[in-house]
């Protein structure tokens, strides 16, 4: 039975009409060709001029603030990278956050060595928010850059990441991150792959449109002024997200520095993965359509006409597009039983290719990326990210609508929960 229902399959396809071929892959016609054809356009438009040698000058001085909690391996490696930049900040701070290993003990020492300007320590746990305020109470910097404790750089990150900042009205940027570790496992090529195609070439078509809505937590700018503004940032998880959604809401631009590359390690193992994404899923739908969902409600004084392209592209392409797969499924497999396979399969060829311009596209802006190496693992992550990773969005969206999942989040201190509710 199976050796003719290949060949039956493929004649069935090649039968069909325009119409009904959209009819029968109307998912991939509402959700994923737009995505992949709004990248596709920005890259063929816009191309980003290279900034100069001086390009960052007149900016004004850079603090760099790293808060971390029991990061004693981490920490040290992360300032003497920040030492040989091209451009190293004007001073660096260094918070230990409630941490019980020897963090305290080693910023005290790269303190002493003049490797660090201001070591602060905190007895109690406060999360990645406070800490970072508590850095920028005492930053002399007009730019204030937080990085976290396990990232390394490419030589001109900072001098890269400052360079948008000589316009006035840019209140934030945020910069590239590549992943560090795709070697070591299936799932950190997976995401390897993911971080080109949607941060690298992604936020680069959402800065062309003036779109991005998020500065990495794990690498991103702030103009001091904006960073005081806005009220430094709250307490709770996706303090990244929250912050840039706060500081649009005020007017600030927001900008993507491509070529300002920041290297990071991603989780190896899929249940390190599964937390992650439910953690930052859950977040983001918190945020938006709960903390800041006046955003994109035309009857309220904080509505921006400004914010609801990517509110919309987060709602359609996320959100909607999660929902609705399981639908799309199940009603293949009802109306085609075992032709929806090859259906299937047919749509994961297209798709295929579409991830390959992508993935190309993403390379060719991102030299830095090394990305031929992961070339091969493109097929699976076609498939893993496109079907797998859906199911994990979806499943955290409805943990978070039922049950608000991200007020009881481990990642951040139960006190600070508690003062949240």
């Amino acid at each position: 039975m199976m050796g003719t229902l290949l060949p039956d399959a493929l004649d069935f396809l090649k039968a069909q009409s325009f119409a009904s071929l959209l009819a029968l892959y109307w998912y991939i016609a509402l959700f994923e060709i737009p995505r992949y054809g709004v990248s596709f356009l920005v890259a063929a438009l816009f191309r980003p001029a290279p900034p100069g040698a001086g390009a960052a000058d007149g900016v004004g001085r850079l603090s760099a603030i790293i808060a971390g909690h029991n990061e004693e391996e981490a920490i040290e490696r992360c300032v003497l990278a920040l030492h040989e930049q091209s451009r190293p900040p004007d001073e660096i701070i260094v918070v230990s956050d409630g941490s019980t290993d020897r963090m305290s003990a080693v910023i005290a020492r790269l303190l002493r060595q003049g490797l660090i300007q201001q070591a602060h320590a905190t007895d109690l746990r406060g999360g990645t928010s406070s800490g970072v305020n508590l850095a920028a109470r005492w930053a002399t910097g007009d730019i204030l850059m937080k990085v976290d404790c396990d990232c390394s750089f490419d030589r001109h990150a900072l001098r890269n990441i400052l360079t948008p900042f000589q316009n006035p009205a840019v209140g934030a940027v945020s910069g590239n991150i590549l992943v560090r570790n795709p070697g070591e496992s299936l799932v950190a090529a997976f995401q390897a792959i993911e971080y080109m195609i949607s941060i690298s070439l992604g936020k680069q078509a959402a800065d062309a449109l003036g779109q991005v809505a998020c500065v990495s937590g794990a690498f991103g700018a702030f103009r001091h002024e904006a960073f005081e503004a806005v009220g430094g940032m709250d307490a709770g998880g996706g303090e990244d997200l929250d912050f840039t959604l706060r500081l649009r809401r005020e007017g600030w631009e927001v900008r993507f520095a491509a070529d300002a590359i920041c290297y990071t390690d991603v989780p190896a193992t899929l249940i390190a993965l599964i937390r992650q994404r439910f953690r930052w899923e859950r977040d983001a739908v918190r945020l938006r359509y709960r903390k800041h969902g006046e955003m994109m409600n035309p009857f309220s004084h904080r509505f921006r006409p400004r914010e609801l392209l990517h509110e919309v592209e987060f709602l359609g392409f996320n959100v909607i597009a999660a929902a609705a797969l399981p639908f799309y499924l199940l009603g293949l497999f009802a109306s085609y039983g075992g032709f929806a396979l090859i259906v299937l399969a047919a749509a994961q060829a297209g798709l295929l290719l579409l991830d390959l311009a992508s993935f190309l596209l993403a390379a060719h802006a991102t030299p830095r990326a090394r990305a031929m190496g992961l070339l091969w693992f493109l097929p699976g992550y076609t498939v893993f990210n496109g079907f797998f990773m859906r199911f994990i969005r979806l499943a955290a969206y409805a943990q978070e609508w039922a049950f608000d999942r991200s007020y009881s989040d481990p990642y951040v201190p139960n006190k600070v929960h508690r003062e949240r509710l």
